[in-house]
């Protein structure tokens, strides 16, 4: 029997489910060129994690601000999109990745034509926010995608509710904020912060594991994020028999994880239901939940976020670096013992299948 999938998260916790391409809980924000699509939310991950991808085309910046406790990041999928970090500030392409601690003054802006792109929001819960000043997308006449041509006046439908939101939701306007000109990631934009301050990463520049089978990069973990998340990009292939996930069974005892396919196809057993997702889906395992998970094409390549370390941390500790930026010949598919790592990341590994 397979993971259900539905259109929209379920709305309570403790349930695995696949959201299909393009899926999830839809919003626009009224004059603007953009969709955004709630993959969790605060009522699957208990309040842990959002995760949220935009689709959308070239629009003004949404504004400067900055959140007391939440804890932003935009990961670039595909076209561009600029990004802002109190002085800095990047044109982000396909993989590339910002990290926007609390109290750190930013704003993004879509460009493009059609521009996607993942975020996590932590904790669980602001996404509200979206549901303050947005609109029910699903149902609207505005096309597939996203509106394109939402000529209505801002004054009466949009910026009233964002006067209320400053009040209600944690969102601080920083209006006189004079921010950098973007240019594109630069070769020192290649490392993890190490420290919940800003920072960015170009595609495929950080660091590199191959861990079980698969090539590990880390996007964020425990020590960029003040230990509350982790994200990486997982690829593999199908082509290597020995995959440490696909072989052996994985409960994690409070982190949830969201997978979101980039490319190819992988396949999980989650409580023993069986799926295979491909890109552009994405499936979320509760904390407490059994599951494996395998490449299931010649290539594969997914992203995963989770609250504390989870999988990442575990596939990290395990993992040995790699220097290629790619699966390359002889790639290796041992994972090295690392003394408490299982307890330290609260997972129980079962026996290989």
């Amino acid at each position: 029997m397979p993971v259900p999938i539905l259109s929209e998260p379920p709305g309570k916790p403790d349930s695995s489910y696949v959201l299909p391409v393009f899926g999830g809980e839809l919003w626009t924000i009224p004059t603007s060129n953009s969709v955004m699509r709630m993959l969790v939310t605060e009522k699957e991950s208990k309040g842990d994690f959002a995760v949220v991808t935009t689709g959308g085309q070239q629009d003004n910046p949404i504004g400067f601000h900055y959140h007391r406790d939440a804890h932003d990041v935009f990961l670039c999928l595909k076209g561009s999109m600029n990004v802002w970090a109190n002085d800095t500030a990047r044109t982000l392409l396909p993989g590339d990745f910002a990290s926007v601690p609390p109290n750190v003054v930013h704003q993004y802006q879509i460009l493009g034509s059609h521009t996607e792109f993942a975020g996590l929001i932590v904790p669980g819960g602001w996404e509200e926010f979206f549901r303050f000043i947005g609109e029910p997308f699903a149902a609207s006449p505005m096309g597939p995608l996203f509106p394109t041509r939402d000529n209505r006046n801002p004054m009466e439908v949009l910026v009233p509710k964002l006067i209320a939101a400053t009040e209600k939701f944690d969102m601080v306007p920083k209006r006189d904020h004079q921010g950098a000109e973007p240019t594109l990631c630069t070769k020192d934009d290649d490392k993890l912060a190490n420290a919940a301050t800003p920072y960015f990463l170009k595609a495929d520049a950080g660091p590199r594991y191959a861990s079980g089978g698969l090539l590990v990069k880390p996007l964020c973990q425990t020590a960029d994020s003040d230990g509350r998340f982790s994200i990486a990009r997982l690829e593999g292939s199908a082509t290597i028999h020995s995959q440490y996930l696909a072989y052996n069974t994985f409960t994690f005892a409070t982190s949830h994880h969201c997978f979101l396919v980039d490319m190819g196809s992988f396949r999980l057993t989650v409580g023993g239901q069986g799926s295979e997702i491909s890109a552009g889906e994405s499936i979320f395992v509760p904390a407490g939940q059994e599951f494996t998970l395998e490449a299931a094409s010649r290539y594969a390549a997914l992203y995963v976020f989770t609250n504390g370390g989870g999988l990442v941390e575990l596939l990290v500790g395990k993992g040995k670096e790699y220097q290629s930026q790619i699966i390359a010949e002889d790639f290796p598919t041992d994972v090295a013992e690392a003394d408490g790592l299982e307890k330290k990341v609260g997972v129980k590994v079962g026996e290989p299948l």
